[in-house]
Parts: C-alpha cells; structure tokens; sequence
C-alpha cells in the first residue's frame, strides 16, 4: 500500500487503559479493533447514519494489518479510511492508524464481500451503495 494515499475519512480513537498489554503498548489484537470502529464508522458516513446493521450486505473476506511503530497510551489516535477500489462483489480498502503527528502507526489492507445473510452467498454490490461511495470518495467513479 502507497502511503500516498489521499483519506477523506478519519475517525477519532479513544485509548483505554485496558488496551494496553504488558509491554506498556497498545495490543495488536486491540488496533485491530480500532480499524473495526474505523470501517463501522466510514460506513456510518457512508450511508448518513442510518445503516441496519442487521441486514448491512457486506462482510470481511480478507484483512492484512501491518504494524509500524508502537501505540501508547498517551497517543492521540485516528483511523483514516478509504474504498480504493470496487469491483463486482467486492470492495478493497485501506485504512491508516495515525497519531496526532499524522505518525503512521499500523497499516490495514481489507476486502469487504456482498453478502446475502438470509441465503449465505455473495452478491454484487449495489449500484446504490457506489454512487453513496464516490460522494465520500470524491467522486472515484466507482
């Protein structure tokens, strides 16, 4: 992944005291978590806030998570996130947990699937959700 990637969404994190292990850092397990409440939110942004969450058609396929520099707990975190591609039924992105520096702390690369919950197979993503996409995305012509 570039690291010259242009984000148009952020979403601010909140380190708890608990997120951190032994070694005085944030967990791995727990920045994972951090790009999940990144993706829930560029979503959220998405679809202005009025997703059912019960029935929201896309699931995870495949996530990568590279981890470049260590997060503590006086860090100053966000999760910046982007689609930066969209094929037939699928959705690639990419997401950065920065500090307040815009410090790159860990890089996720992720593939969301369309997802039929009630016949548990892939769909296509919906022309809908494309044309709500390119609005955040600045108009990538999904």
């Amino acid at each position: 992944m570039s690291e010259n990637i242009q984000f148009f969404h952020k979403t601010k994190i909140q380190i708890r005291f608990n997120d951190i292990d032994g070694l005085g850092h944030v967990n791995n397990t727990t920045v994972q978590e951090y790009f999940d409440l990144g993706r829930l939110e560029y979503f959220n942004a998405v679809f202005n806030y009025d997703v059912n969450w019960n029935e929201f058609a896309a699931i995870i396929a495949s996530i990568k998570t590279d981890f470049v520099l260590p997060v503590f707990l006086k860090d100053q975190l966000w999760v910046k996130t982007k689609i930066t591609g969209i094929g037939t039924k699928s959705m690639k992105l990419a997401q950065y947990l920065v500090d307040d520096k815009d410090n790159l702390k860990a890089i996720c690369a992720s593939v969301m699937v369309g997802f039929d919950q009630k016949k548990q197979i892939s769909i296509a993503i919906p022309n809908e959700w494309r044309l709500l996409i390119n609005k955040i995305e600045e108009d990538c012509n999904f």
